[in-house]
């Protein structure tokens, strides 16, 4: 009995060691084909990987692409890196659970959207094609990923929501201060914007008055909280162009020396108009980013006339309701 036990503990681990060096094989046969390939795979906007099935997915080859993340393809195969670790930790459980349904269910190839890091710590959105080779018992011998970059379209699309949003909000307010809340409250869900105020410009005097705020310090709060019709400020603002500018500068008197120091770099300076009047100012900066992109400055640009027409809304009904009170009496 115990001979026979013996040989098949011994054939079950024939068994095991044969499989395993057929997912070698399988593995190293992929590998060859990615590198045949890689004159073209470096020639499209695309990351590919050969990853083995392993936890957080070790990596055989990575394509040159990967340098658009900041890494360098030595990196992964050294070793040093997983996959894994580059994946936001918000997102990996969902990415790890989602490859283990998939396999479970038999699929062999599947995409998913998540987002990665940078080496700088930036955050990119990639979409993601994962192909899984499989044996016919179901034993995953390799996968293979294709990612591309979809940040853009991305950030586009939630600036659209925002906008749409906002959009309604606005149609349904009547109340200023309700709407400067709404106005800054969409701005800093832009991701690139983590600071902003909106100034309201008085209809008699021209004086530029910071009205609500939001992320600036109590420094900034102190300094730049009011600005009179002739100063520079002013002035930049009543032109009526959009304004995009590191906060450095923008420091344009002796006055602005104050705020030299203040933790801020990319900024923009939206003018609201009502009619050709400007009624009032977006101030809004990135302590992160060097410029905004032109999709986030679209969507700025287009919120400000949202506003703009909001504002020429308002008054409308306030003379009508002026006039009313007019005939009564």
């Amino acid at each position: 009995m115990s001979k026979v036990v013996s040989n098949s503990a011994k054939n079950g681990s024939g068994k095991q060691k044969a499989r395993k060096y057929m997912n070698e094989v399988a593995l190293c046969n992929a590998l060859e084909m990615a590198k045949e390939l890689i004159s073209v795979i470096n020639k499209v906007p695309v990351t590919v990987f050969l990853w083995r099935p392993e936890k957080y997915w070790p990596a055989e080859f990575v394509s040159e692409n990967i340098k658009k993340f900041e890494y360098t393809t030595e990196e992964f195969t050294s070793g040093k890196l997983l996959y894994g670790n580059i994946i936001h930790p918000d997102d990996l459980g969902m990415v790890e659970r989602e490859l283990s349904r998939r396999i479970e269910e038999g699929y062999v190839d599947y995409s998913q959207e998540y987002r990665i890091l940078t080496k700088s710590g930036e955050i990119r959105w990639v979409d993601e094609r994962t192909f899984i080779e499989a044996d016919k018992n179901g034993t995953v011998k390799y996968l293979m990923g294709i990612v591309m970059d979809v940040t853009e379209r991305k950030r586009k699309e939630k600036l659209l929501y925002i906008q749409r949003d906002l959009g309604i909000a606005l149609s349904t307010s009547s109340s200023l201060n309700e709407t400067l809340e709404r106005l800054l409250d969409s701005c800093l869900q832009i991701d690139e914007i983590n600071a902003g105020g909106i100034y309201l410009i008085d209809e008699e005097t021209g004086d530029m008055t910071l009205a609500i705020q939001r992320g600036f310090s109590p420094n900034f709060v102190e300094h730049a909280s009011s600005y009179t019709v002739n100063s520079p400020n002013a002035k930049l603002v009543v032109i009526g162009q959009p304004v995009y500018k590191q906060h450095i500068d923008l420091l344009l008197t002796s006055r602005d020396d104050a705020l030299r120091h203040e933790n801020l770099r990319a900024t923009a300076i939206i003018p609201v108009k009502s009619g050709k009047k400007v009624i009032a100012a977006f101030y809004l900066a990135s302590s992160l980013e060097l410029e905004f992109p032109d999709s986030v400055r679209t969507a700025l640009e287009t919120i400000a006339t949202q506003f703009g027409v909001f504002i020429s809304r308002i008054r409308l009904e306030e003379k009508l309701k002026e006039c009313r009170k007019r005939k009564k009496s």
